[in-house]
C-alpha cells in the first residue's frame, strides 16, 4: 500500500507513519510545519519506504502529484490550537476548510480513498 499523510509530521500523523511503516506501506508525508516538526519524523527519513514534502495542502500542483502516487490519503493537516484559531480565524478556515476542499477534489479525480480526522478542538474545552 502507498499512503499519503497530510499533516504528516504532526503527532498524530508522525504515529501513523511509524505503524503502516511497520505494516510494510510505503509512506508519504507532506506537512507546511506550521504546528508539526521535522524531528517528529526524523527518525523515519532513513527508511526506504519513506519520504515527505514540506508544502502545504494548499499548494495544489504538489498535492496532485502526491495524490496521485499514493492509494491512500490520511487527511490530517489542520491549524490547530485555541490561540491560533483565535487569532487567525481567516487563516483557519482557508486550512482546514479549503485544505479539505483540495485535498478531497483531487483524491476523487483518482478515485483514492481518503480518510479525515478532525483536530481536537472539536470537543472544547476539558471539564477537569
Amino acid at each position: 500500500m502507498k499512503a499519503l499523510i497530510t499533516g504528516g509530521a504532526g503527532f498524530v500523523g508522525s504515529h501513523l507513519s511509524e505503524a503502516l511503516l511497520e505494516r510494510g506501506a510505503e509512506v508519504h508525508v507532506v506537512d507546511n510545519l506550521s504546528t508539526g516538526a521535522i524531528d517528529n519524523i526524523a527518525h523515519l527519513k532513513s527508511n526506504k519506504r519513506f519520504g515527505y514534502t514540506i508544502d502545504s495542502v494548499l499548494n495544489e500542483p504538489v498535492l496532485a502529484e502526491l495524490v496521485d502516487r499514493a492509494a491512500v490519503v490520511f487527511h490530517l493537516a489542520a491549524a490547530v490550537g485555541v490561540r491560533l484559531i483565535v487569532e487567525r480565524p481567516v487563516h483557519t478556515i482557508e486550512t482546514n476548510v479549503h485544505g479539505t476542499e483540495v485535498v478531497l477534489r483531487h483524491a476523487v479525480k483518482k478515485k483514492k480513498v481518503v480518510f479525515i480526522a478532525s483536530t481536537s478542538e472539536v470537543y472544547g474545552k476539558s471539564a477537569d
